[in-house]
């Protein structure tokens, strides 16, 4: 993608989550190996921000921009120290510097001093601002990626081949959270010797589909992870197998939804499953 046709609204847009994989990739290229492009996004970025403090969003924007800088404590952290620094910049424009005096070279010298010093609160706070952007875009930018990586491991780890080929170290064997009728949970331990815990899936609901996919979520965090074309298996017990990398669980309680995929891509009716990780 040339920079020249990337007008600013796309460049929002961008922001805000809004493309897909093939319109956001060369994006995130030319900011990594074009400086001015790089800069095109801090500079509309800060704006994004100025206007999520100011209000000035839509609901929707709104809400895509809390899932995106306003997820995670650092993120929001980072969004409150430019909150802090745009105040303390307002404040500090308003407030008087010196009484009014009459003309004498001291005066004339602190009118300098304070001209001087009002040309360098704005620069130091941009570039404050600016080194806070540059972290809260890297940091998104990783997650991201981390989280495209995982769905990759997820899809590759729940393939066909893989299931038949593969021994897991562990199983759990689940039931539907509708059935369990207070039954604690099932836990998985952690160990350095299990890498890839199986977990199965009983369907219980009349409809049947050729293809199903999970959503697995740890409650509290907000995350979840997609395993798409997943199958059904053909022994005639109607159970699904996922499978999972340890790596990507840790201590918590986890939710699974299950739902079958109608032959147009629709998604029909779910089933949710729980289980339990204890370091």
């Amino acid at each position: 993608m040339k920079k020249e046709i990337v007008t600013d609204a796309l460049l929002r847009e961008f922001l805000l989550g809004k493309l897909n994989d093939e319109q956001r990739g060369p994006i995130e290229d030319l900011f990594l190996t074009d400086s001015e492009m790089r800069e095109r996004v801090l500079a509309l970025e800060q704006d994004l921000i100025e206007d999520y403090l100011e209000d000035n969003l839509t609901e929707e924007e709104k809400g895509r921009f809390l899932s995106r800088y306003v997820k995670t404590d650092e993120q929001q952290r980072n969004v409150r120290i430019i909150k802090s620094i745009k105040d303390w910049a307002v404040r500090e424009s308003r407030t008087p510097h010196a009484p009014a005096a009459t003309v004498s070279t001291w005066s004339r010298l602190w009118t300098r001093l304070r001209l001087k010093r009002a040309l360098v609160i704005p620069i130091a706070v941009t570039i404050m601002i600016a080194i806070v952007l540059v972290i809260v875009l890297l940091n998104s930018w990783m997650e991201q990626r981390k989280h495209s990586a995982i769905e990759q491991e997820l899809a590759q780890l729940n393939s066909p081949a893989n299931l038949s080929e593969i021994t897991p170290q562990a199983i759990l064997d689940l039931r539907p959270v509708t059935v369990r009728s207070g039954e604690s949970q099932p836990e998985l331990k952690l160990r350095a010797d299990i890498r890839v815990v199986e977990l199965r899936l009983p369907w219980i609901q009349k409809e049947r589909y050729l293809t199903y996919q999970a959503e697995v979520r740890r409650i509290g965090n907000g995350k979840s992870f997609m395993i798409k074309n997943v199958q059904v298996e053909n022994d005639g017990r109607n159970v699904i197998r996922i499978r999972l990398p340890t790596h990507m669980l840790t201590q918590g309680h986890y939710q699974i939804m299950l739902t079958g995929i109608a032959p147009d891509g629709s998604a029909n009716s779910s089933e949710e499953y729980a289980f339990a990780v204890r370091d």
